[in-house]
């Protein structure tokens, strides 16, 4: 086992560790056997450090939404006792699924979907009517031919670069959050957030439908962003920027809030990112990233904003000013 599988091992541990304390804060057992883990390797000790750190960066960013509920005999320092409550403002499943998401596949995703990419992986599929679908990573889709003859993507989550195979009797529809695209014999991106359905056109055209009898035709070099509320946003892209984290490799963004830019790169870094200063969010960000190394990506992106990374365990880093 390399040293790296060895601190992804004890980090996970760790984890693991914090979370059974935070469920049972009484069981003796539980925290002598807890002492023992500790001791029995300075490894141990020094991953400990670092996870249980992560709960005191991330507890700010929780504590507007989520009151502390912990029992006041229960907050203590950990000079104290070897458990730091920070995250006591967090619920005890959220807290857990952050501890543990590097060791949890998108199950629910792979078991549902007929295509699916975890994180930090993509890839091409081709279809059995000849068009090919590029998946992002943490991108799904699920793939039907109905008895009429229409061929019909709905992309679940992520985002999706779609190369149709144009059939004039066969429409080729992708449903995607508040909008259905048609192809009309092109090359599109089509990609959802929290907030937004979007979709850019590489070359050919395609018929977008939304909410509120929206409809309208998009050639090469548009693009349209449809918000949950059925609010639209029309610009233009070029050509040669749309798709082309699945053409080339590369991230292009093109005055992108911070937030969007965390957004876009999140996915094809193996683990997860928090902004610990929620004043960065609204600041501006223009390059061309390498997606091929998300890390330097995401430290240029700091840059851009004066912020600095911190690596508090093998998959998590928070950013801050």
């Amino acid at each position: 086992m390399s040293d790296t599988e060895t601190y992804d091992r004890i980090s996970l541990e760790a984890a693991r560790w914090l979370v059974s304390l935070e469920e049972n804060p009484d069981d003796q057992r539980l925290k002598d056997d807890f002492e023992a883990w500790l001791s029995a390797d300075p490894a141990h000790q020094q991953a400990w450090e670092a996870t249980s750190g992560v709960y005191d960066l991330m507890g700010p960013l929780f504590e507007n939404e989520y009151p502390s509920r912990a029992p006041k005999e229960y907050q203590v320092s950990r000079a104290r006792h070897p458990v730091r409550r920070a995250l006591w403002a967090i619920p005890l499943g959220l807290a857990a699924s952050i501890a543990l998401f590097v060791s949890a596949p998108d199950w629910y995703y792979r078991l549902t979907a007929d295509y699916a990419t975890s994180a930090a992986r993509q890839t091409t599929i081709r279809l059995a009517d000849g068009s090919e679908v590029s998946l992002a990573p943490h991108s799904a889709i699920d793939v039907a031919y109905r008895p009429e003859g229409a061929r019909e993507i709905r992309l679940l989550r992520g985002e999706g670069f779609f190369r149709v195979a144009h059939d004039t009797a066969r429409p080729f529809r992708v449903l995607g959050g508040s909008i259905t695209v048609t192809d009309i014999g092109t090359e599109f991106d089509i990609r959802l957030s929290a907030t937004t359905s979007s979709v850019a056109v590489k070359a050919g055209r395609v018929h977008v439908d939304g909410a509120r009898a929206f409809s309208m035709d998009m050639g090469a070099g548009q693009r349209l962003d449809v918000g949950n509320r059925a609010d639209v946003l029309q610009g233009r892209e070029d050509v040669e920027n749309v798709g082309a984290w699945a053409t080339s490799g590369q991230l292009v963004l093109q005055d992108a809030t911070f937030s969007e830019a965390m957004d876009r790169i999140g996915p094809y870094y193996g683990g997860k990112i928090f902004v610990a200063d929620r004043s960065l969010n609204g600041g501006k960000v223009t390059g061309v990233y390498n997606l091929s190394a998300p890390e330097a990506a995401l430290k240029a992106m700091a840059d851009t904003q004066g912020a600095t990374l911190r690596h508090i365990t093998p998959w998590i880093i928070v950013i801050s000013r």
